[in-house]
């Protein structure tokens, strides 16, 4: 049901007004209730007036707000017990600063909306910059409906701390640190882990590790050593970076250590000590981990990958979004899932490169949404709250599913680039503001 707001001329400072409609809703109406919008409380009286419209909340002008609440949009409203919360408000934390944001960068985001009349609310974008958690306000843009279709959708004003922040970038750690003592749980795709804390996560639980390559920390050459004697071939890879030009495959291939890279290709160190001084120089500037290499499928001069998309839903349960596949160049070391590639959804991937029939396609899909959603929930015990990851697998000869990395903060515009897939596209862009408005406590 549709809720609005409006302004009443009144000298009381906390007196909210409320239709007669509402008393055959519900059998006892609290005279003293809590206003709760985003975060922001406020005890107040409450007055039963025949004259507020149905559907419609009377606020006495005398509150003073510390935010502005725009009073044309539609709302959503829970009574539990003395307490009326009004919203959902939702933050959707997209730029890093202020500066970042423009007419065209906040356009690109009009999509995530298109859902909008069934989630309501106050949703505003927003500049990690731009979250006061003293004030317990945010500068930002938010979104506005009822916006002609010549002029933009966004509105800037400074808005209540929300009830629930969906995180899409990266911040430095003091500024998560500010917004997390105050938000708390309530943001999801919260905390940022790296490539050693995933497999601390994951690989203690047998069913997960089972698909895991092992991994350890490259301390020295005598653990590459360790590692080259169990699996052969290795991948270097740093802990933090995303930069895939600093990570490596070795193999022993050429006499001594054969070292692979994507810029600048093949080297190879004959002797230990060169290795090791190699390696130094690599471990002195950041933290290495070392992984069992495992190959994927290969089709033709293409090796196969995966990303399956995995959300959070309207029920609050992990949901497989979609799947879909990129056949890359042999020689990449790593899944990555940019601008190169063939791309298909994961069925055509698999009927086209393991000849799989229907069934086995449902079944073998199935088995990699099995071993996500474990991922997913393992996740949430272990790290923080997450609601929106992409996770990239392979699939090696003998149909083993092996999982590589997941990505908090994975691109949504790949499924428009690679399989041009706008219904896919705008479920993955929509589903985190249903799960956001569960979240907050709105049905």
């Amino acid at each position: 049901m549709k809720w609005y707001i409006k302004w009443i001329p009144e000298k009381k400072s906390n007196t909210i007004f409320l239709p007669e409609s509402i008393i055959e809703e519900r059998e006892v109406i609290p005279r003293r209730m809590i206003l709760q919008v985003g975060i922001w409380k406020q005890e107040v009286e409450v007055e039963i007036d025949s004259g507020i419209p149905e559907n419609t909340i009377g606020l006495s002008s005398a509150i003073k707000l510390p935010f502005q609440l725009p009073e044309h949009l539609p709302y959503k409203i829970e009574m539990k017990g003395r307490k009326l919360h009004l919203g959902p408000v939702i933050a959707f934390m997209a730029f890093k600063e202020e500066r970042d944001i423009t007419p065209e960068s906040l356009n690109a985001y009009k999509d995530y909306l298109s859902s909008y009349s069934d989630i309501r609310g106050l949703i505003y974008i927003c500049a990690a910059n731009r979250i006061h958690s003293s004030a317990q306000t945010v500068e930002g843009y938010y979104y506005d409906p009822a916006a002609k279709e010549d002029e933009t959708p966004w509105k800037y004003g400074f808005f209540p701390y929300p009830d629930i922040i969906y995180r899409k970038i990266d911040v430095k750690k003091p500024v998560y640190d500010q917004i997390i003592s105050g938000i708390g749980e309530n943001m999801f795709n919260s905390y940022l882990f790296d490539k050693w804390e995933l497999w601390q996560w994951l690989s203690p639980y047998p069913y997960l590790r089972e698909h895991l390559p092992y991994t350890q920390q490259l301390e020295n050459v005598q653990s590459l050593d360790h590692m080259l004697s169990l699996y052969g071939e290795v991948y270097l890879k740093p802990i933090e970076t995303k930069n895939e030009k600093r990570l490596f495959k070795v193999d022993q291939t050429c006499g001594g250590y054969r070292f692979l890279d994507e810029s600048k290709g093949e080297r190879c160190f004959h002797s230990k000590e060169e290795a090791a001084e190699f390696l130094n120089s690599l471990i002195t500037h950041e933290d290495y981990l070392i992984q069992q290499a495992v190959s994927a499928k290969s089709y033709g001069d293409h090796r196969l990958d995966f990303r399956v998309i995995m959300q959070k839903n309207s029920s609050k349960h992990w949901d497989c979004s979609g799947i879909i596949a990129r056949l890359g160049d042999t020689t990449g070391i790593t899944a990555n899932f940019d601008r190169s590639g063939i791309f298909l959804t994961g069925k055509e991937a698999l009927r086209k490169v393991f000849q799989m029939n229907e069934r086995e396609v449902f079944l073998k899909e199935q088995e990699m949404i099995d071993l996500c959603v474990s991922a997913c929930k393992t996740l949430d015990q272990c790290g923080g709250n997450y609601a929106d990851l992409g996770i990239d697998l392979i699939i090696d000869e003998n149909l083993k599913v092996w999982l590589i990395e997941i990505h908090p903060l994975y691109d949504h515009q790949l499924l428009l680039y690679s399989i041009k897939d706008r219904q896919m596209y705008l479920k993955v862009v929509t589903t985190p503001f249903e799960y956001a408005k569960s979240l907050a406590g709105f049905s």
